[in-house]
């Protein structure tokens, strides 16, 4: 199986590798495009949170909580992780296991929860931008992070006798140095990262799409959507304005691309998580266990009152 997969791999690479040589202006079109989506839509919102939160985090040490307070841990980990929107919350569990805040126990499960868009992202790009409604980008926010808080407090429940030992050397190391210095640069490679894969991404969507559309004369507008989609977010949030401005199914397709996220932000997650060692196991089944239970709430919540 591992070699099928490993040979299947070096095809792919080598089928886009082909699609770009052959066609250029494409890739340029394309590249173009994920660079305008990463600088419009997604690094306003990344770099002044991720900054914030990683400073923020160097400040605190959960050796100096107690244990039967460590709940208010969890809960400022988790709501500096969905302030800064993907992947801000994997790269706080990767410093957080790191510096041994948290076990590797914890840290597979809360890397699973500790993950969600970002609300200016939500409120402002879907909501006002594609959905011209800000209340309908509240609603979707709060329903993802009302799934969130609820694990989150399951998980409490499961670890709240934990003791975390903090190996007090590595910590002081952190704390030495200037913590609002380290912060910078360590969440540069993290944007870089974001970049990367939404440019990468954006341009292997554009090129296939257009390539398919030279021997097809029209493509049915869902198999277009998930097309970008399935490889990239922002770029299917984007595609899906243009698909489905009118359509009454335009907030369920909004919310369901949200929550399966796309490609592109799963391999920027697994990339933070091998770094740290950490299993993306809970990570997978978490979301898809939320692609099916968050679009079906808010179309049983919401749109019925609509």
């Amino acid at each position: 199986m591992c070699i099928v997969l490993h040979y299947s791999n070096i095809l792919l690479c080598w089928l886009f590798i082909l699609l770009l040589l052959l066609q250029p202006g494409l890739a340029h079109e394309g590249a173009d495009t994920g660079i305008k989506i990463f600088i419009d839509h997604l690094f306003p919102y990344l770099l002044p949170y991720l900054i914030l939160t990683q400073w923020l985090l160097r400040l605190t040490n959960v050796s100096s909580i107690p244990q039967h307070t460590k709940w208010k841990f969890y809960l400022q980990v988790y709501f500096l992780s969905a302030l800064g929107g993907f992947p801000t919350g994997a790269a706080t569990i990767n410093f957080l296991l790191k510096s041994q805040q948290i076990t590797k126990r914890e840290a597979p499960l809360l890397l699973a929860i500790c993950h969600a868009p970002s609300p200016l992202f939500v409120v402002g790009f879907v909501g006002v931008e594609i959905l011209k409604n800000p209340t309908s980008g509240w609603y979707m926010l709060s329903l993802i992070h009302f799934v969130n808080i609820v694990m989150l407090f399951i998980f409490m429940l499961k670890f709240r006798k934990t003791n975390t030992k903090p190996i007090v050397t590595h910590q002081s190391e952190v704390l030495s140095t200037s913590p609002l210095i380290e912060s910078i640069k360590n969440s540069l490679p993290t944007v870089l990262l974001v970049a990367a894969t939404v440019i990468f991404f954006t341009t292997i969507s554009f090129v296939m799409t257009e390539t398919i559309l030279r021997f097809v004369h029209q493509l049915p507008d869902i198999v277009m959507l998930a097309l970008y989609s399935v490889l990239e977010m922002t770029s299917g949030l984007a595609v899906s304005q243009n698909l489905f401005t009118h359509s009454k199914w335009l907030e369920l397709i909004v919310i369901t691309i949200l929550t399966l996220q796309g490609l592109s932000i799963h391999l920027q997650v697994a990339v933070l998580a091998k770094e740290a060692k950490i299993s993306m196991v809970p990570y997978a089944y978490t979301r898809i266990f939320q692609t099916f239970l968050i679009p079906l709430l808010y179309w049983l919540i919401f749109l019925p009152h609509r």
